[in-house]
């Protein structure tokens, strides 16, 4: 069961960076949530994070997002929302907006 799904993307001169972040659950009923990042185009860096309840898990995947909006500050270009999958509206609850 997929919970959250959201492609992000950072395309400004020699900057190409992806960020592809999961939150679903696995066969033993932990809430994971999957964050694959790197260069465009290459396999990326993938991280897991295990969490028994939905709570810790959506705190984890906050922090994710929080880092990714702080990109213009760190990098020089925001990142951009190329698909997203949200039906519980969790960005909108945690007011955190991505441009499109």
């Amino acid at each position: 069961m997929t919970f959250f799904a959201c492609d992000l993307e950072a395309r400004a001169g020699r900057l190409a960076r992806a960020y592809h972040v999961v939150v679903s659950k696995d066969l033993f009923g932990m809430i994971v949530v999957e964050v694959t990042f790197g260069r465009i185009g290459t396999v990326g860096r993938m991280l897991r994070f295990a969490e028994p309840e939905i709570g810790p898990a959506r705190t984890k995947l906050r922090q994710v997002l929080l880092r990714r909006l702080s990109a213009p500050h760190r990098l020089g270009t925001a990142y951009r929302c190329r698909q997203l999958y949200d039906p519980s509206g969790w960005l909108a609850a945690d007011r955190l907006d991505f441009p499109a």
